[in-house]
């Protein structure tokens, strides 16, 4: 990021010396969301919040995240926000994770850990799926983006997708939502006989690819995986109904289910139930790419509960 020039710059010299490059960092973001905002005003990343789209100024700043800011450029806070508050300035700004880095180290703080790409995810890819070729269970390999990049034959058998129908999937569909919600693919019709236990599975999903990807939300791999997603029948309903902001207990489709989360496939001669179970290939280390893994659960479990007292 550059540094302001002009009038921009004679007012950081107000500002404490410890302070002027976090405000600097602030400026320039607000400046960019407005220039972003007019280019392309109905581009996804623009939120509408209660009152209506944000206006990207100082003001509107200190009024949603930040009332000491207009102190701060006064030179009269000697020290950078707290992480905290600098984690939710990079929320109001729609930080790509490069950007809430920047803000970061700006307010001298430690910067959130990229998550792995090209040649890092590269390296690890091939130890997930060692444990997942090791799994008696069936078991995939997914990354922070949900494409599957691999899975071993138990999954497919309890699955029911023959190596025929795996092999005419293409690659971009390769993705557990995209599996989840595409009737003209293999496992859709496999599940959805329970529509009950399919909603829940589908809901928990995207619930799971919110959490896991808060700080992801505005980069552009992102966006373009879940406008794509939007095409799909009945994904934007349940996209928009997920909230990430509380767990996932109070979504409905989780209330008419057992707590023990199951899966009803429907194979030609019987319906199994599967429990989903998440593996992490490293020590404590519970990052991407994961083993996903399913275990049998009773057919007992997943009843309808009954109405509140």
């Amino acid at each position: 990021m550059t540094r302001p020039a002009g009038p921009e710059a004679a007012n950081l010299a107000r500002v404490h010396p410890d302070c002027r490059e976090f405000v600097a960092a602030v400026e320039e973001l607000l400046e960019r969301r407005r220039a972003e905002q007019q280019a392309a005003p109905g581009s996804p990343r623009w939120r509408d919040d209660a009152w209506g789209p944000r206006s990207w100024h100082r003001t509107e700043l200190e009024d949603m995240v930040y009332s000491s800011y207009k102190q701060m450029r006064q030179g009269r806070i000697t020290r950078p926000p707290r992480r905290e508050i600098v984690m939710e300035i990079a929320g109001y700004l729609n930080c790509t994770l490069h950007e809430r880095n920047h803000l970061l180290l700006a307010a001298q703080l430690a910067p959130v850990p990229p998550y792995l790409t090209g040649g890092r995810l590269g390296e690890l890819l091939p130890v997930a799926i060692g444990v997942a070729r090791q799994l008696n269970i069936p078991a995939m390999v997914i990354n922070r983006d949900w494409s599957i990049h691999y899975q071993n034959d138990h999954m497919l058998d309890s699955f029911a997708i023959s190596p025929a129908q795996l092999a005419a999937i293409a690659p971009e569909q390769r993705n557990v939502l995209h599996l989840l919600f595409d009737p003209a693919l293999p496992l859709w019709p496999n599940l959805i006989g329970n529509r009950a236990s399919w909603t829940r599975m589908a809901r928990q999903t995207i619930y799971a690819f919110k959490m896991a990807n808060m700080l992801c939300q505005f980069e552009p791999w992102y966006q373009a995986l879940v406008e794509r997603l939007m095409a799909l029948p009945e994904f934007e309903q349940h996209w928009r109904g997920v909230r990430a902001d509380t767990a996932f207990d109070a979504d409905p489709s989780a209330r008419r289910l057992h707590p023990a989360v199951t899966i009803e496939v429907a194979l030609a001669a019987e319906r199994v139930w599967l429990r989903p179970l998440v593996i992490s290939a490293g020590y404590f280390q519970f990052d991407f790419p994961l083993v996903l893994a399913f275990l049998p659960a009773s057919q007992d479990a997943p009843v309808e509960a009954g109405p509140s007292a």
